[in-house]
Order: structure tokens, then C-alpha cells, then sequence
């Protein structure tokens, strides 16, 4: 759980400005076409994107032109099924396809193909040979619903297939190691990690040396990990993580297309509590390139031998700049980020001397009601009346998280926060 305290605790301290600089070159690029509307992996190979849906539909590869995202082709690969392609990635010659997804741990045909991409480039109908593999510390395969034996991720390195497990329950992710020439191998554990949330894709750039991964939340809000310098003895050594500052989107495919540029799809998804419907849809980002800097030597003052004395204030026992209190009807409230620029955003604070905690909301348009829900979904408190857009959540929430919800005129906008 601490990943959630973590984003949270940068919601309700309003360490904005820190994040913003990273997630404001997030961008919406479109939908995607229907018939991907259950997309998993996604690469970038030969100037296209290409990406498949998941278990139970067709052994089809379809490849997206990036700016119009319109269907160019699509390639059968004839001699497998879909069991449950979560994933696909590839090195100078093949395509790989992860056939591994596996939420309730009971796989015993855990699988990854490989085609040739002169094949692919070829025809519209290829083969694949296959690499079975199996987990080298998974003893136990009965169905206890939602499992930590789950993978959604892979990159291929040198020799090697990189497996990056999603744990359902342990909210942590596992790499396991294991050759990538066709054949039935044991995977090796080569790195665990705890408490990220769910990773559902990866990739790895040879030239920089970095490894990029993707995943969401318990409640849909995916974040970006980045292992800037990978070391295969401990593949999550120096990682970190970033939220992307977005709500009910079910990260899946990750692919970078040059050392900073990066596209990642979203699966459709629906429930009814709250009413969300999220479509299918592909969006960019950035990371800035990995440079190499050389250790900083401590800058030495102009005149060292007589270094400036720090001033003083004239009264010490008084701050510089007094701030008078405002008899204001918010007289506590922390200062927010304007985010005129952000349209339809909520933000939830704490006001630490009254312990109560307010929101904001940046819209132009009507809101029609709130809603808090738990982490399971269940709504807690229900206001449909006149909604301001600012004011004060009065209603007695226990220690836990929960997510505001605020239904507009033709969307819905969230926000986690956490009550402690």
C-alpha cells in the first residue's frame, strides 16, 4: 500500500509543481480503432505502431499508422492460438509474443512466440516457433482467484527474455530470466520489487541502457517506472516511479520510439460504481534523455577568503515577512496552483489546523453530484444538490483512502485521497 500513500501524499501536500514538469507532456492521441479495443503490448517497428488484444481473441498482430491510428494491416499468425497475449516486444531479426497472462496462477502452457520480421514484413500470414518456459519458485497452481503468478511484461536483452510478473495481491512485480531460442526452459528470478502497483508492460532501450515500465493502480491510475542504468543481477536496481496524473485508465502497452519519445495504449474499460467508460485509446509522453554527467565539483566562492556573513533580521525573534491572517471563509487553507490552463481537475487538501479537508474543482462546466467511494467501490457518502466548486467535505470518514468522485455534464473527473 505504499505507493498509494506516496501519490496521495503529493495530492494532499501539493507537491504539484514537482510532478508537472514530467506528466504535462502526457497527450492524448486518439482512440483506438474497435477492433482493438482489448489491447495488451504495443511496439514500434517499422515506422508503425503494432499491437494485439488479449486471451481469447485472434492470433492477429495489427499494425496503426501513429497519426491517424487507422488500421494499415493486420497479420495472422497461423499455427498458434490466443491464449492470453498480454505483451509483445522484439530485437533486430523476431517479433515476440508474451502468451502468459495468468490471474489465477494455474498455467502450466505459460509461453512466449517469436516470428521472423522478414516474414512479417512479407506476408499476411506467418508461423511462429514457441519458448516455454515455467517459473522456477512456483509450486503451487490452484485457483485462489487473483494471483501473484499474473505477467503482463517482457523486454528481450542480449540472450535473454526479461519476465516482469504483475502481482494481484502483493501489488509487486517479480523478473524472471530465461533464454530467448525456442525451447522449454525454467525461469530464473533475477529481481523483486514491492509495492509499485500493477505492471503491465516494459521496454528496454539498448543505446541508453534504460528500462521503462508501465502500470496502473488498484483504481486506474497508471504510473511510468524507469531503471535509468539496468544491471541484469538486480533488474530493478535504482528504480523509480511516476504517476501520470490520470484517472480510470487501464495502462497496457508501452513502446518507445526514439530515446525520449514514448506511446502507451489503454484497454477499454467499464463498471457501473461509479458509471465510468473509458475507451480504448493510445497516448504519448516523454522522458528526457539519459545523459551522463561527471561528479560536480563544490563551486568555490568568489572571495573565499572573506566569505559574506549571512544577514540577519533586524527583530530575530520575528519572521521577515509576517503573513496577517485573513478573516477569510477558508482561513487555513493552503495555497493552490492555479491550473487555469487544466480544465475539469479536482483536487483534495487537508487543512492541518482544522483537520478538515477541502476541494477544488477547475471546470467551466455544471457539476451534478459527488460521490465518495472506498477502495472496493463501495460509495460512502452521495451529494446531488447545488455543487459548488469549491467547498468543504463534511462528512466523518474513517483513516483509509478513498476516491472523490464528480459526475459533469458529459464526463465523469476523480481524485484519490487519503483520510489518516
Amino acid at each position: 500500500m505504499k505507493i498509494f500513500f506516496q501519490y496521495l501524499a503529493v495530492i494532499l501536500l501539493f507537491i504539484y509543481s514537482a510532478y508537472s514538469a514530467a506528466q504535462e507532456n502526457v497527450e492524448t492521441v486518439g482512440n483506438l480503432p474497435e477492433e482493438i479495443f482489448e489491447t495488451s503490448g504495443l511496439i514500434y517497428f517499422n515506422g508503425n505502431l503494432i499491437t494485439h488484444n488479449d486471451s481469447d481473441n485472434e492470433a492477429v498482430l495489427y499494425e496503426l499508422d501513429t497519426l491517424s491510428l487507422s488500421i494499415q494491416r493486420s497479420v495472422t499468425i497461423s499455427n498458434i492460438s490466443n491464449n492470453d497475449w498480454e505483451a509483445i516486444s522484439q530485437d533486430e531479426e523476431y517479433i515476440y509474443i508474451g502468451d502468459f497472462g495468468n490471474n489465477a496462477g494455474t498455467r502450466t502452457d505459460l509461453a512466449v512466440h517469436r516470428i521472423l520480421k522478414d516474414d512479417y514484413l512479407n506476408s499476411n500470414i506467418v508461423t511462429a516457433t514457441t519458448i516455454n518456459f515455467s517459473y522456477e519458485d512456483q509450486n503451487n497452481f490452484s485457483d485462489n482467484g487473483n494471483s501473484d503468478w499474473d505477467a503482463e511484461a517482457f523486454f528481450v536483452i542480449d540472450d535473454s527474455i526479461i519476465i516482469l510478473t504483475k502481482q494481484w495481491k502483493s501489488l509487486g512485480s517479480v523478473a524472471y530470466e530465461f533464454s530467448k531460442l525456442p525451447g522449454t526452459y525454467v525461469a530464473s528470478r533475477v529481481g523483486v520489487i514491492e509495492n509499485v502497483g500493477l505492471v503491465t508492460d516494459a521496454t528496454y532501450d539498448s543505446q541508453t541502457n534504460r528500462l521503462v515500465v508501465i502500470g496502473y493502480s488498484s483504481i486506474l491510475s497508471p504510473f511510468v517506472g524507469t531503471v535509468s542504468s539496468l544491471n541484469l543481477d538486480s533488474i530493478f536496481e535504482g528504480y523509480t516511479q511516476k504517476s501520470l496524473e490520470l484517472n480510470f485508465i487501464q495502462a497496457e502497452g508501452l513502446t518507445q520510439t526514439n530515446t525520449s519519445s514514448y506511446f502507451f495504449s489503454s484497454e477499454y474499460y467499464s463498471r457501473q460504481t461509479p458509471t465510468i467508460e473509458s475507451p480504448s485509446r493510445l497516448f504519448s509522453f516523454q522522458i528526457p534523455d539519459v545523459v551522463t554527467e561527471e561528479p560536480e565539483i563544490p563551486e568555490e566562492p568568489e572571495n573565499p577568503e572573506n566569505p559574506e556573513e549571512p544577514k540577519e533580521p533586524e527583530n530575530p525573534e520575528e519572521p521577515e515577512n509576517p503573513v496577517e491572517p485573513e478573516n477569510e471563509e477558508y482561513p487555513s487553507e493552503p495555497e493552490l496552483p492555479e491550473n487555469n490552463d487544466v480544465e475539469d481537475k479536482v483536487i483534495i487538501y487537508r487543512d492541518n489546523t482544522s483537520n478538515q479537508y477541502y476541494y477544488s474543482i477547475s471546470t467551466e462546466k455544471t457539476v451534478f453530484g459527488q460521490i465518495i467511494y472506498d477502495l472496493s467501490g463501495r460509495q460512502i457518502w452521495e451529494n446531488s444538490g447545488e455543487i459548488k466548486t469549491r467547498g468543504i467535505i463534511s462528512h466523518h470518514l474513517e483513516s483509509s483512502i478513498y476516491y472523490l468522485a464528480l459526475y459533469l455534464e458529459d464526463s465523469v473527473i476523480a481524485t484519490s485521497f487519503a483520510v489518516y
